[in-house]
Formats: C-alpha cells, sequence, structure tokens
C-alpha cells in the first residue's frame, strides 16, 4: 500500500481526528459565536457533525454561529466529503494488487482503466470532479436565491448549500432546514440532484461519464449494482412516502409538490439530512421507511454513509440466488465474488451490533432527559437519533438539542464510527490469503 502507507486505517482516522480538533478549536473561539455561547462539548459536536457530513447539530447553525464559525463548518464539511472520497477512491485502487485475480480485474475494469493509474491523476480527478459540480449547484442555487436575498447573501447561500448537498451534510444557516422552499420543485429538484451525485461516488460517476462520451463503454458491476439499487431506493421510497403521507402532510397539497416533496424525502433519507416536510409529523410508516434508507445509505466511496447499497444488493442476491438453487450468486451475468459476499454480510452484522450497542448507550444517558416536544415517544426518538447519527444522516425528530452531554457523545461516538469505522474496517479486511493456513473439516450448522 505505498499510496498511503502501512496502515491506511490508521490515516483515515488521524485525518479526520485532527480535522475534528482543529475543528472544535475553531469554534469554540469567541468569534465563531453569534452572541450566544457556544460551550466546548457543543464545540465539538459540531465540528464532528460537519467534517463527518452528518448535519445534526445542538446549536442553530445560522442564529448561533458567527459568518466566520459558519464559514468554518463550510470548510470542514469539504474537508470530510473531499476526505471520503479521496480516501475511498485511492484505497479502493491501492487494495487492487492485494485482491484475488477476478476481483483485481473487476476493480480494474470500476476505474475502466489499469491499476497503475497514478493516485495523483486519481486525486486530481475526484478535486477536479468535486469542484465542477459543487459550481454547478451554486450556480443553479444563486440563480434561485436572488429572487429572494441580496446578491452577495444569495450567493453564500448557494454556496453553502451547493457544498453541503453534494457532500450530503445537511447543514444551514436556515433553522427549519428547507421547509420554506416545500412548494418549489426546483429548489427541491436541484438540491436532490446534488445530493445524489454525492451519495454515487467518484468511481460510479466517471463510468457515467465515459459512457456519455462512449456507448461502447460498459459499466463495471460495480456501478451497475450501484445506479440500480439507488434508482430501486429512490423509486420505492418516493411512491411509499407519498402513499404514507399523503392523508398526512401532503393532504391538500398539489400533486407536484406531494411527488417533489416524497422524492426528496427519499433522497434526504440516504445520509443528506435536510428535510423539506416536518420530520415529526410523519406517520410510523414514513418513520421506518426513513429508518431503513437511512441505515443503507449512499455507494461505496461517495459522500454518503450507511452500510451502502452495495452491500444491501450483495446480500439481497445471495438470499433470491439460494432460494432459486444457485451455488454463486450471480448479477447482470457476472458473479458476485465469494471475498464481496464474506464482506458485505460481515459489514451488515457489524453495523447492527454497532448500532443497537449505541442505542442502548443513548437510552441509558437519555433516561432523566426532559421530554421534548416529539409526537413519536422517547424508543422512537433515540432509535431515529442513534441510526441518523451511525449513517451520517442528521435527522432528527427534535431531542438532538435536549441530549445531555453523556448522550452528546454518544451521538459524537456514533457519528465518528459510522464514517470511518466501516470504511476503515472493509478495508482492514482486503488482505492477502494466508500460506500454509490450516483449514479444518468441514461440518454442518443447523440454522434457520
Amino acid at each position: 500500500m505505498e499510496i498511503l502507507g502501512a496502515h491506511p486505517g490508521r490515516k483515515i482516522i488521524s485525518y479526520f481526528l485532527i480535522a475534528i480538533f482543529i475543528g472544535t478549536i475553531l469554534l469554540y473561539l469567541p468569534v465563531s459565536s453569534a452572541g450566544k455561547t457556544i460551550s466546548l462539548v457543543d464545540a465539538l459536536f459540531t465540528a464532528t457533525s460537519a467534517i463527518c457530513v452528518t448535519g445534526l447539530v445542538i446549536v442553530d447553525t445560522g442564529i448561533d454561529f458567527s459568518l466566520f464559525g459558519q464559514i468554518v463548518i463550510l470548510i470542514l464539511i469539504q474537508l470530510g466529503g473531499l476526505g471520503i472520497m479521496t480516501f475511498a477512491t485511492v484505497l479502493l485502487q491501492a487494495a487492487g494488487a492485494r485482491l484475488p485475480i477476478m476481483d483485481r480485474i473487476g476493480l480494474s475494469q470500476s476505474f475502466a482503466s489499469d491499476l497503475s493509474i497514478s493516485s495523483y491523476h486519481l486525486l486530481l480527478a475526484v478535486l477536479i470532479t468535486t469542484f465542477i459540480i459543487e459550481l454547478i449547484g451554486s450556480v443553479a442555487l444563486f440563480a434561485v436565491f436572488v429572487g429572494d436575498y441580496p446578491a452577495g447573501r444569495a450567493l453564500y447561500l448557494a454556496v453553502f448549500h451547493s457544498v453541503s448537498a453534494f457532500c450530503n451534510a445537511g447543514f444551514s444557516p436556515w433553522s427549519n432546514s428547507l421547509e420554506n422552499y416545500f412548494n418549489q420543485p426546483v429548489v427541491i429538484l436541484i438540491f436532490s440532484f446534488l445530493i445524489i451525485l454525492g451519495g454515487l461516488g467518484f468511481v460510479v460517476i466517471r463510468d457515467v461519464m465515459l459512457k456519455i462520451a462512449d456507448r461502447k463503454h460498459r459499466f463495471s458491476l460495480h456501478s451497475k449494482l450501484c445506479l440500480s439499487t439507488t434508482v430501486i431506493l429512490l423509486v420505492g421510497g418516493t411512491i411509499f412516502f407519498y402513499l404514507a403521507e399523503s392523508q398526512n402532510i401532503f393532504a391538500g397539497q398539489g400533486l407536484v409538490d406531494s411527488v417533489t416533496n416524497s422524492f426528496f424525502q427519499a433522497v434526504t433519507c440516504r445520509t443528506a439530512g435536510f428535510n423539506s416536510i416536518p420530520l415529526r409529523q410523519m406517520t410510523e410508516i414514513s418513520l421506518l421507511l426513513s429508518l431503513i434508507l437511512m441505515f443503507i445509505g449512499a455507494c461505496p466511496g461517495s459522500t454518503g454513509g450507511g452500510i451502502k447499497t452495495t452491500t444491501i444488493a450483495v446480500i439481497i442476491i445471495l438470499a433470491f440466488d439460494r432460494l432459486r438453487g444457485h451455488r454463486q450468486p450471480a448479477a447482470f451475468r457476472r458473479s458476485i465474488s465469494t471475498d464481496s459476499i464474506n464482506r458485505a454480510l460481515t459489514v451488515f452484522i457489524i453495523a447492527v451490533f454497532i448500532i443497537t450497542i449505541m442505542f442502548v448507550l443513548l437510552l441509558m444517558t437519555s433516561k432523566q432527559m426532559v421530554t421534548h416536544e416529539a409526537s413519536h415517544g422517547w424508543f422512537v426518538d433515540n432509535l431515529f437519533e442513534t441510526v441518523s447519527a451511525f449513517g451520517t444522516v442528521g435527522l432528527s425528530l427534535g431531542m438532538t438539542e435536549h441530549l445531555p452531554d453523556t448522550g452528546k457523545l454518544v451521538i459524537i461516538l456514533s457519528m465518528f464510527i459510522g464514517r470511518v469505522g466501516i470504511l476503515t474496517f472493509i478495508f482492514a479486511m482486503i488482505r492477502p490469503e494466508k500460506k500454509g493456513e490450516l483449514i479444518y473439516t468441514d461440518e454442518p450448522v443447523a440454522v434457520g
């Protein structure tokens, strides 16, 4: 692993820890606050939420932080988003030399080139892609915001939200996120596409661009699984959110606004954290669907979190193919390697395990918490908060600001593990086969 040294996992963790430390100090300075004193724990919480591109907030970004503080948050979001994409992409490339031959071929196809591509050009491509998309998003949002704000303010809001949306961060200077734009489909769709692009990751975006440039270009299995799973989640999520809220939040609303906001809810639950509807008023069905989408998250190597679309896709394909009697799971006329299957199952199990532990800890630390104005109960609120933090989503039913310091620390840990833990674990698992390893005799175990 010449690119990142002998211990890439440590490099990732160090990168985020250093950024969180510096961000905490800067946000704790009086110059970062707008009158209200920001406590050290709240500064730590905000810095972690920003660098982990989560979006959960203890204090109001637009009211309690000064312009300097907001810019610090914006920089942390950009560093977090870029750090995730560059580390994931470079690690994916660097790990190729240590994978079995079939996996190396698949990885090579993912980059539409041989694995000898230099890390410099790879990183440069990630940076250019990120800034071009954010620039286009800023211009599009500025064209809308300039009608509501002075040009300078409109430009600032456009840049802030474009970066926050593409990085799937969910931070906004507006206290109620995008609820004021519920009836403006253009704004909702601009945010949606920025979030989706950020959630696809560089590898998939590059594959799509190559396909547009050359129709003979073949998508890698990775890109096909990412794109197909994303489409299924977005279409299915839109339909279910619309049906679940048609007699609730969307009652009396026009069809266009209802469908657009149903689509946005399906988009933002996959780790973005913006909201255009009041989450506390959602039905239990919508909350359940939100939890599922937050848990799944975005694509590998993207700015989004969760267990990733390919993980859930591989597990579902494995289950269906085994039920049909197939020994080797396959998708799009390509077999899925045993290595990929084992990693998907391991990531899923570990994610459930971590969420369960963090959920129990949050229940313990918040049991004396003053009841807030939530409509779904203490148990549901805590579960929603835990999954949102681990999936680096940033959506909340309103309990974040009411958490005691111990509860805030649990959420901080959840955000950090959700951002770097699974990613680090995945690449820690990619190790060369041990020579002379002792293999024991198989024995069946009754399951199910």
